[in-house]
This record gives structure tokens, C-alpha cells and sequence, in this order.
């Protein structure tokens, strides 16, 4: 009788051992799912992020191309305006901070010339990754009395 319960006993060890490997396993894949699933939830709120400071920046008044008292010209960007931007920005820094956060946006002419604009950049110092967006714009030059064309770029910072 003695041998028989001693043989439960450690058949029953064996269940709970095999048990318990068997949960701590299921612990360690739910751990390593939920850190993907984070990652995957950090950069889908990081390009969101980055599409709707984009966004701002395309409707931003102080640099989009008008007509005296017209509406402003959709996706065009004045170079007189976007030449004395830096100024305006230097002297709002809390305001525009408070608009774009860590970014940098920054303005690329492709055509009549090569010009680069950084309208804004603030990096996180701890900053791990950067999430950029691009979008077609005119340039309009009143000076020189022509159009371009070029890109904005964004880039928000984790």
C-alpha cells in the first residue's frame, strides 16, 4: 500500500512540474506578444502623430501663397513668406513648440533651383525614432515673378 501511494504522489509531482512549465511558458509568449504589440501601437500613434503635424503645417497662414484678400491657393507656399519664416519663429518659439512639439519641418525646392528651408526644428533629446512624411507643394516667387515646385518634410520625433 505504501509504494502504491508513493507512486501517486509522484505522478502528481510530475502533473503540477509539467503544469507549471507549461504556465510559465504561456507567461513568457503572452510577455513577448504584448512587448510587439506595444511597438506595433507606439509607431501607429507615431505616424499619426506625424501625419497630423503635416497636416498643420500645410494650413499654416504664415507661409501659404494669397491673393490680396482671396482664400489662400491650396499646396502653394509663398518663398517671400518662407524666406523671413526663421524670424517670426525665433521670436514664437513657445507658440510653435506648442503647434509642432519635437520635429523638424523643413521646405526642399526641386524646381527652378536647390533650395532647403528648415521652417522649424526641435529634436527630443532622448529621442529614439523618427517618423518623416513628404508632401508635393508649388513656390511661388513673386520677386522673380515664377513657380516651382519642391516638397515639405516632416519628421516627428519619438
Amino acid at each position: 500500500m505504501n509504494k502504491k501511494s508513493q507512486m501517486q504522489m509522484t505522478e502528481t509531482m510530475a502533473v503540477l512540474f509539467i503544469f507549471f512549465i507549461l504556465v510559465g511558458l504561456g507567461i513568457v509568449f503572452y510577455y513577448k506578444y504584448s512587448q510587439v504589440a506595444l511597438k506595433q501601437e507606439h509607431q501607429q500613434l507615431l505616424a499619426a502623430r506625424a501625419m497630423d503635424t503635416t497636416l498643420r503645417v500645410l494650413f499654416l497662414p504664415e507661409f501659404l501663397c494669397t491673393k490680396g484678400e482671396a482664400e489662400p491657393d491650396d499646396n502653394c507656399i509663398d518663398v517671400m513668406k518662407l524666406n523671413h519664416l526663421d524670424e517670426i519663429i525665433s521670436k514664437n518659439q513657445d507658440y510653435y513648440y506648442n503647434i509642432f512639439t519635437y520635429s523638424k519641418v523643413s521646405v526642399q525646392e526641386l524646381y527652378p533651383g536647390n533650395r532647403t528651408w528648415t521652417i522649424y526644428e526641435k529634436e527630443k533629446p532622448e529621442g529614439k525614432s523618427k517618423e518623416p512624411t513628404y508632401f508635393v507643394v508649388a513656390l511661388r516667387d513673386d520677386i522673380a515673378g515664377q513657380y516651382g515646385f519642391g516638397y515639405i518634410t516632416v519628421e516627428v520625433y519619438s
